[in-house]
């Protein structure tokens, strides 16, 4: 899905700094990163994947919300760039596991270590796109949203009101998130 990434950026977003936050792109682990250190998409190149799938969620729901107007290009923006507060902090360290024999084996597993640590997730993905380009207010306050809110959070279902892509990104992800293979069927 990495390709898929770059075709995605390369045939949607257009505006002026999209080409220097392509090279900064270029320049971290963005093909390597996992999206997370064991929960959805905890493998090399798991970032872009998890990524792709998020911009393929949005767009099915903003089809199913027609009333919710947005551009190609602003949802392109959100999906792909919700998360590039994960670039370069995911390490790989190694630890020991019982394999099927019961022998203990060293086996690699992710660790999270941000080198730079700015506020909260969304808000760090705000503020590192914006060094290189632009974002329109309904763009920030979706990435900055897209994890959803807390009972006493009363500012993100604000924020969803009056920008209902920053609700419909943070279904997204959240749907991008679940492998709905793997929930259990509900009993009758």
């Amino acid at each position: 899905m990495n390709d898929r990434f770059w075709k995605i950026y390369n045939a949607y977003i257009e505006r002026d700094g999209c080409d220097q936050l392509r090279n900064w792109l270029l320049s971290t682990d963005l093909e390597t990163a996992p999206a997370s250190t064991k929960f959805h998409e905890a493998y090399s190149g798991g970032l872009a994947d998890h990524s792709v799938k998020v911009f393929d969620e949005l767009v099915r729901l903003l089809k199913s919300y027609p009333e919710v107007k947005v551009t190609a290009e602003t949802a392109a923006v959100c999906a792909l760039l919700h998360d590039v507060c994960k670039l370069n902090c995911y390490k790989t360290e190694m630890r020991n596991k019982k394999d099927e024999y019961g022998r203990w084996v060293q086996v690699p597993f992710y660790t999270f270590n941000e080198d730079f640590a700015f506020g909260g997730h969304g808000s760090k993905s705000v503020y590192l796109i914006q060094r290189f380009m632009p974002l329109t207010d309904e763009e920030a306050v979706a990435i900055n949203c897209h994890m959803g809110a807390s009972a006493q959070d009363y500012s993100v279902y604000d924020a969803y009101r009056r920008f209902p892509l920053a609700f419909l990104l943070h279904t997204a992800d959240m749907a991008a998130t679940i492998d709905f293979e793997l929930v259990p069927e509900v009993k009758k």
